[in-house]
């Protein structure tokens, strides 16, 4: 595996900003979903910049356990950016006012039946740790930029949906996935993971959406 060097805070902010800029986000809305919203915050640290994650608590009803970002469900007519902020401050301890929105990712759906926009964010001056909100978050943790741009560390494996529950698949079929997402030859879909950390593995959502970031801002 490569080692990519740490870029500098400001250009991983400018780059991403830009990035994001390019293009419109797509939207997404399914009938009968609810709306959610996460934070994938790029945070300022002395060895290069990071970006902020949380290990979801076992006894959630919903992905337990799972790598994520901060976020969740929004309230009736929320913005997503509000609704990112309010989460992230919920469950991790980030304050609203140090955070800079940068934009938004392509919106995804969740097998919990709900429509997830990721926000992108950069902080300046981010907290020197963060504090898990009981019941909610395991653990709130950060991987380097620098580190997920290495691309030994990504990997996708092409996954057959008929292998779902009855009750997942009748979820899936109302939202079906974007066409750079399946396998024409196969019709399975494409799932990525970043193996940053072996103890911490991004997968599933979180993992498409930090692939969509990282190839929009940097080419990855």
């Amino acid at each position: 595996m490569g080692r990519v060097a740490a870029l500098p805070f400001s250009e991983a902010v400018a780059r991403a900003r830009a990035g994001l800029a390019a293009r419109p986000p797509r939207a997404l809305r399914v009938p009968g979903f609810r709306r959610a919203a996460v934070l994938l915050a790029i945070l300022d640290r002395q060895g290069g910049p990071t970006l902020l994650f949380t290990r979801r608590a076992t006894a959630l009803p919903h992905h337990a356990g799972e790598i994520s970002f901060p976020g969740g469900g929004l309230m009736p007519e929320e913005e997503p950016e509000a609704g990112a902020l309010r989460e992230a401050l919920e469950e991790v301890g980030l304050p609203p006012p140090g955070v800079d929105i940068l934009g938004r990712l392509d919106d995804l759906f969740s097998i919990a039946r709900f429509t997830v926009t990721p926000v992108v964010a950069a902080v300046a001056s981010p907290p020197g740790t963060f504090t898990a909100a009981p019941g909610e978050v395991e653990e709130a943790f950060e991987l380097p930029l620098a580190r997920l741009l290495d691309p030994g560390l990504r990997r996708s494996a092409l996954w057959d949906p008929a292998r779902l529950p009855p009750e997942i698949a009748a979820v899936v079929r109302e939202a079906p996935l974007p066409l750079e997402d399946v396998d024409p030859a196969t019709g399975h879909w494409r799932v990525w993971s970043f193996h940053a950390d072996p103890a911490r593995v991004v997968w599933g959502l979180s993992a498409r959406m930090l692939a969509e970031l990282l190839e929009r801002a940097y080419g990855r």
